[in-house]
């Protein structure tokens, strides 16, 4: 098993940086009352967290999971029709289900579409105090200016629909953890990988192969 995975948090409480994410996400769920009918973008530099939130999301809501790979076109769409329906479902006892879509800068123009036509559904929903027992959530590490421009002109009305959470960690969160973990060996793990991520700290300590002290 990989140092990554083994310490993997199991909870948001313990999880490393990314206090401004979690604090977002709280807020969403707070002024949404429950996660039911939220549609959130996590954004960030790769190995900053985001993948993590949404599996911590989902474990919360405990519900139905579903992750499309977004670069099969029509794989995705069949699945956004499935969104759609779950969605429609009138009772508020219908089953939670949650669909995390990760790096969905890859969805194809089309499959953006159909997505605004299911969140504007989703929020007409909400506005109207409907049921709705499905939690959408994206994550992209890629900034708008890294689109194609036939998907940045589909790309900020997805985003825009979203409440929006940037993922981060600091270089003196990095240091702090990985030192406690390390015995004080690494004291300064953000000065010595290329980019200041969680998972380019366990790289370097699995690549120089530093004890962890558990």
């Amino acid at each position: 098993m990989r140092l990554i995975d083994k310490y993997r948090p199991a909870t948001f409480a313990d999880v490393v940086g990314n206090q401004k994410a979690i604090n977002r996400i709280y807020r969403a769920v707070d002024e949404n009352d429950g996660f039911g009918g939220l549609v959130i973008m996590l954004t960030g530099q790769t190995g900053n967290g985001k993948t993590l939130l949404a599996d911590l999301m989902a474990a919360d809501i405990d519900g139905e999971l579903y992750r499309p790979d977004c670069t099969k076109d029509g794989e995705t769409a069949i699945l956004i029709d499935q969104i759609k329906q779950d969605v429609m479902q009138d009772t508020m006892f219908s089953h939670q289900t949650v669909y995390i879509l990760d790096e969905a800068d890859k969805l194809h123009p089309n499959n953006i579409a159909k997505l605004k036509t299911v969140i504007d559904t989703i929020d007409r929903r909400r506005q109207a105090n409907l049921p709705c027992n499905v939690t959408v959530i994206f994550t992209s590490a890629k900034t708008k200016s890294q689109l194609t421009a036939v998907q940045q002109s589909h790309w900020d009305e997805l985003y825009t629909r979203c409440v929006v959470c940037k993922t981060g960690i600091l270089p003196a969160e990095l240091d702090n953890y990985f030192a406690a973990l390390t015995g004080g060996k690494v004291p300064n793990i953000s000065k010595r990988i290329p980019v200041c991520s969680m998972r380019a700290a366990w790289e370097h300590i699995e690549e120089n192969e530093i004890d962890i002290v558990d």
